[in-house]
């Protein structure tokens, strides 16, 4: 049965979708290691001003998180080990494989604030290894990501005054 009043997106757009979406991640991928290997080969006559504009630490890792959960530079600690839990992905019946490819290489923890000791969920990539001994503070938002809703993308790193 179709449920065209329900969903205005076309199974063509969902796909599409989900080629950008794949595309962007491989960009981004790629970007990042560009990023990389042009900052290690700076010259030594770099302006100072270039300096002053870069002195802000990147953040060390990218996680998920609900938009609504994100505090700027607040400092955090992970307090679970991995949850079976991924949030849910608008597509339309039988496009669920857009919905694991989103998903597919992010964990779900919980974290504490430490300042309002409030535990939301975050959705680290498996890749980063997260310790529950060591604080974390988060950067800004990266992005909005489109296909789950209320799910944005921030920078976070460890926090220089932790202490392991």
């Amino acid at each position: 049965m179709s449920n065209s009043g329900h969903h205005s997106i076309s199974r063509r757009s969902v796909v599409r979708s989900g080629s950008l979406l794949l595309g962007a991640l491989v960009s981004e991928s790629i970007g990042t290691t560009r990023v990389s290997a042009q900052s290690g080969s700076r010259s030594g006559s770099e302006s100072e001003s270039e300096s002053e504009a870069e002195s802000e630490p990147q953040p060390d890792f990218q996680a998920r998180l609900y938009g609504n959960d994100f505090y700027p530079a607040a400092r955090f600690r992970v307090v679970s080990s991995s949850l079976e839990y991924k949030p849910a992905v608008s597509v339309q019946e039988g496009e669920t494989f857009l919905g694991d490819l989103y998903w597919s290489d992010y964990d779900t923890r919980l974290i504490r604030y430490e300042n309002t000791q409030e535990r939301v969920l975050f959705f680290p990539p498996f890749e980063a290894d997260l310790d529950q001994e060591t604080t974390y503070r988060t950067d800004r938002i990266q992005s909005t990501d489109e296909l789950a809703d209320g799910i944005v993308r921030i920078g976070f790193h460890r926090d220089s005054s932790s202490t392991a």
